[in-house]
């Protein structure tokens, strides 16, 4: 049975069942369409109602992280899931940390976790992304190297995630949940 439409969909949702509420809009919010409404495609290829999809997206984060490895749980965590409570982002800062450690290059530490910490949270204060803030005081770094360690970095970090969902993919295809292998 399809429950999700890609393989991205499938990682958001289960990164993601701690956002996500069963309880039902105002009445106001079930009829509010926006100017530009159009009528999409459903979010859910197989109709589950709200506790069932729940269910599913929290099997499906679970079956992720006991199959996916490590590595790419920690890429997937770090991009994915969204910072609600101390546990989720407990679970991010230790996934940010271990990217950290493990980006290539001659990057010191901390330009590495600013870098990592900068692609994985997508609004920061614009005083966070001042690329010599990123640097140590002590020895500073020629701007140029600066911005190569940021490229290197960012270009590693995308292929990583690339991977990991090409991995998530392959589990959640094998469990045939997702809409496109179908």
């Amino acid at each position: 049975m399809t429950v999700y439409r890609s393989a991205e969909h499938g990682v958001m949702r289960a990164m993601n069942v701690d956002s996500i509420s069963l309880h039902k809009g105002a009445g106001w919010q079930n009829k509010y369409e926006p100017d530009a409404w159009e009528a999409a495609r459903a979010d859910n290829p197989c109709p589950m109602d709200r506790f069932d999809q729940l269910t599913q997206d929290s099997m499906t984060r679970s079956l992720l992280r006991r199959v996916l490895v490590p590595h790419h749980w920690q890429v997937l965590v770090a991009h994915f899931m969204v910072d609600l409570d101390g546990s989720t982002q407990q679970q991010r800062v230790a996934a940010i940390a271990h990217l950290a450690r493990s980006a290539p290059g001659k990057a010191h530490h901390l330009f590495r976790t600013k870098c990592v910490t900068a692609w994985a949270t997508p609004r920061l204060p614009e005083s966070f992304m001042v690329l010599h803030s990123w640097d140590n005081a002590d020895t500073p770094t020629p701007e140029k190297t600066l911005y190569r360690w940021r490229s290197d970095i960012r270009k590693w970090l995308e292929s990583e995630r690339d991977a990991a969902v090409a991995s998530a993919w392959v589990i959640l295809n094998e469990a045939e949940l997702i809409a496109e292998a179908a």
